[in-house]
């Protein structure tokens, strides 16, 4: 079994945000108070909930992740994710900040094999998650990678039968901007509005290792959430 996983929250109009994340090397990153840091974690899970620490320099918060949703077992690869409430709180005291969360998990190394990997988890609005997986082989071009998504509302888990990922990236080779576009099972493709589409500009990231990650301010049909963006590169 492995204990390959990527958890996070956010709310944009609070400006509060996080991911942590663990493929073989952890790392996580903290939005609050209007800067995106790099940061450490800690996870501790028993009875009904989970508790995620976040810690950057002076700054930390708690967020308690509460299952809204059971394990939902997405597509072939062993990946599953639990759609979560998360009550954040800021360490040092303030008012707790209610968002969206989850908690995505693989039952093997998300990693063997690949060149290239991602995962992004998107605030779809309406209690809705959109969750992204993509691998690449060694040296493949962006275009040539293997992606899959998966909208997530209430217990029902619908599979886009087509998941196409735009990534521009800054001066450095970081993402700041991405677009998709996800088309369900039997669409009609003669339509345009038949496509779930999600606009993001960067909030920022940071580096640790062979990953990048980061978190966004994303349009998906209009709505506005806080989607997540980690990057592995060998």
């Amino acid at each position: 079994m492995s204990n390959a996983l990527v958890c996070g929250f956010g709310d944009p109009a609070a400006g509060i945000g996080a991911l942590a994340w663990d493929l073989g090397e952890p790392g996580a990153l903290l939005l609050s108070e209007g800067e995106l840091r790099q940061a450490t974690f800690s996870l501790e899970e028993g009875g009904d909930a989970a508790t995620l620490q976040i810690q950057a320099g002076d700054s930390a918060v708690e967020a308690t992740l509460s299952p809204r949703t059971a394990e939902l077992p997405l597509g072939e690869t062993g990946l599953t994710v639990v759609v979560c409430v998360a009550d954040v709180i800021a360490k040092d005291g303030g008012s707790t900040v209610q968002c969206e969360g989850q908690i995505s998990r693989w039952a093997g190394d998300p990693l063997e094999g690949s060149g290239t990997f991602r995962h992004l988890a998107i605030d779809a609005g309406d209690q809705s998650l959109v969750v992204i997986e993509s691998r690449g082989e060694p040296d493949a071009d962006h275009g040539d990678e293997q992606s899959s998504a998966w909208q997530i509302r209430g217990e029902e888990e619908a599979h886009f039968e087509d998941t196409f990922i735009s990534t521009q990236y800054g001066a450095s080779g970081d993402p700041t901007r991405l677009g998709l576009e996800l088309w369900p099972e039997e669409a009609e493709r003669a339509s345009r509005a038949a496509a779930t589409r999600v606009a993001a500009a960067s909030l920022g990231g940071v580096n640790a290792g062979d990953a990048w990650a980061g978190l966004f301010r994303c349009q998906t049909d209009g709505v506005l959430g806080m989607g997540s963006y980690l990057l592995w590169r060998a």
